[in-house]
């Protein structure tokens, strides 16, 4: 045979190879903080994320095809994630993106509705669940407004005093920190409940005594902080170190089983929200958790934010595979088929999670948490209503 008909050929076969493979593999984005200022909750997640995906790909992917996850690290910073996201849309051909900040999100937010592609943030921003808006993008969990509401009605329920109850709002000046405080304001003045001081904290934050004196001035009841574990932990300190009496309560990326770690005794009494189980608790859908960090991960330190790093992959996995069984494995296939979820079980990892074409909220519900003895102990749970004004605020 001549030289010229075998090189031919064997790029016919390299081509068909090519193929074949492209054919069982969907390539989905990673886009993650593991070295930036969220990487205290940014790296757990990611590893949920991943450890879930390779569990899912060991036990033959979605429907035989393997899930080959893009990863890149984008330090928090939104220059690199709009870099990123160009990278997976134009080189990589990604059918969907699992990425992490609000900031980030809410920048790219126009990019993904013309590009149909389905993006997971891990923001649980209340401004991205409107289709009308925002129609390509979903997260897994309660939102930054529920959850804050959440705390609003716990506060109404649990006040014991004579006149209303005083709150404050303490978050730092970037989309994560502000995305639930509108909500806030709107909801504390329905209830009755006096928001009498908001407190903008510095990224990272280190020393925020001036800010605890400022609103110690005020005199609140309780205070809710949104922000994350680490910098949650060096508030709560300093609180203590001043004698401050307020009762502290945070969003979902501060209440974390880290907390107690390195708040120490500074956390014990503090009060949180969260939206997904914490790791090991007791409910059905935590043993394939424990069996792969069994196996693979024997010494590896787990936490709430691991497990809801897990709970997003198993979610999006779900509607890739009623996207490829539909054969529309591609962007607008994938978001149609997410919004056929109606309480899909995670067994207990998360709340049930539906999404419709008209609503992109995956659930309402939350569950307080206070540490006790330098654990997370359950409180309650708290559910919000669906109200229909609340969409995308």
């Amino acid at each position: 045979m001549k030289t010229g008909k075998v090189i031919a050929l064997l790029a016919a076969a390299a081509t068909l190879a090519s193929t074949a493979f492209a054919a069982d593999t969907i390539k989905v984005g990673g886009l993650w903080d593991l070295t930036g200022a969220t990487a205290d909750v940014g790296k757990p997640f990611a590893d949920g994320a991943q450890d879930a995906i390779a569990m899912i790909n060991e036990k033959g992917g979605i429907n035989g095809k393997k899930i080959e996850l893009i990863n890149v690290d984008y330090a928090y910073k939104i220059p690199q994630a709009a870099a990123a996201y160009k990278k997976f849309v134009e080189s990589d051909k990604v059918v969907m993106i699992n990425g992490w900040g609000s900031g980030d999100t809410e920048a790219l937010r126009d990019d993904i509705t013309k590009d149909k592609i389905p993006f997971f943030s891990a923001s649980f921003s209340g401004h991205l669940t409107d289709p009308t808006k925002t129609p390509f993008n979903f997260f897994v969990g309660a939102s930054y407004s529920d959850q804050i509401r959440g705390f609003l009605d716990f506060v109404k329920k649990n006040w014991k005093g004579k006149v209303p109850a005083k709150v404050a709002f303490i978050y730092p000046n970037h989309g994560f920190g502000k995305a639930p405080i509108e909500a806030g304001r709107q909801y504390a003045k329905e209830l009755g409940i006096e928001l009498v001081h908001e407190e903008i904290i510095p990224t990272p934050v280190q020393d925020v005594t001036s800010n605890l004196l400022s609103m110690q001035k005020k005199s609140p009841d309780y205070a809710y902080v949104q922000t994350t574990v680490a910098p949650c932990a060096n508030l709560l300190k300093d609180a203590k170190k001043l004698g401050i009496k307020t009762i502290f309560f945070l969003g979902n990326y501060g209440m974390t089983e880290a907390l107690p770690k390195l708040a120490k005794d500074a956390a014990e009494g503090v009060y949180g929200m969260a939206t997904h189980a914490a790791y090991g608790e007791n409910v059905k859908g935590m043993k394939a958790l424990l069996d792969w960090n069994k196996k693979h991960s024997p010494k590896a330190e787990r936490d709430t934010v691991y497990v809801r790093g897990w709970s997003y992959a198993v979610v999006w996995a779900e509607g890739l595979r009623i996207a490829d069984k539909n054969k529309q494995l591609n962007g607008e296939g994938i978001k149609k088929a997410l919004e056929t979820l109606k309480n899909f079980d995670t067994g207990g990892l998360v709340p049930p999670i539906t999404y419709t074409a008209t609503d992109h909220r995956p659930t309402t519900k939350t569950t307080v948490y206070v540490i006790k003895g330098g654990k997370m102990t359950k409180v309650t749970d708290m559910e919000t209503p669906r109200r229909k004004e609340w969409l995308g605020l």
